[in-house]
């Protein structure tokens, strides 16, 4: 069970980390827009994001059971400085543990736990089919090639207009499909669902601010803690 919440973690991490590449900040604010306006701005976009702060929260509810896990909510911290991707997120509820993935190197922090789980990005996203994710959502340009995609709409969300896009994998992948909300005023992908034929996993994200990251943030100290790699 632990093993499988550390796969769900870092691959709903993983997810966000793609969709943080794909919906940068863009200069267009559209009362209505098409797909192909969706996603050309966000290709135009994503040239442009240095680094960024926000909330997340985000749960897993197991769909055929009626089941929700507790809601897992945190700090997150992204840059793209120097080219390489870097996120992390500090939870505060509903305890206490860090997750940084720092190029290809992913760590989760357990304290309760004392423990530290490390292993590679391309690794846990091989067990966790979030590579489609991650390359996908990095690139807009290659979203008609990997997925159906289609416009659901638009909704307010956090007071916020925002076009609702819908996602179906075309080759094999663990996600039946995935709902992103994109944000029309700062066209981040504020809100996304990611479904698969058990369950389904929320991620949003709120007060988010642009700003520079700096790369010592992204640097964890887990000498301290029991190290399990894989």
């Amino acid at each position: 069970m632990r093993e499988r919440r550390r796969q769900w973690i870092v691959s709903g991490l993983l997810s966000l980390m793609g969709l943080m590449c794909a919906g940068l900040p863009g200069s267009a604010r559209p009362g209505g827009v098409d797909l192909q306006t969706v996603i050309r701005n966000l290709q135009a976009a994503s040239q442009r994001l240095s680094g960024l702060r926000a909330t997340v929260v985000h749960q897993r509810v197991n769909s055929q059971l009626g089941v929700r896990e507790p809601q897992q909510v945190g700090t997150l911290r992204f840059s793209t400085g120097g080219n390489v991707r870097r996120l992390r997120i500090d939870y505060t509820e509903p305890q206490s543990k860090t997750v940084v993935v720092n190029g290809n190197e992913a760590i989760l922090i357990e304290p309760a736990l004392n423990q530290a789980f490390v292993s590679t990005t391309n690794e846990i996203a091989k067990k966790t089919a979030s590579t489609s994710l991650l390359t996908v959502l990095t690139d807009a340009r290659q979203l008609s090639e990997n997925f159906d995609v289609a416009l659901e709409g638009e909704e307010t969300l956090d007071g916020q207009p925002t076009t609702k896009l819908l996602l179906r994998p075309k080759g094999k992948s663990q996600y039946t499909r995935l709902e992103v909300w994109v944000s029309h005023q700062n066209w981040l992908p504020v809100k996304q669902v990611l479904h698969t034929r058990s369950d389904y996993t929320t991620i949003l994200l709120t007060n988010i601010r642009l700003q520079s990251i700096p790369e010592s943030s992204f640097k964890v100290d887990y000498s301290k803690y029991k190290v399990i790699r894989g």
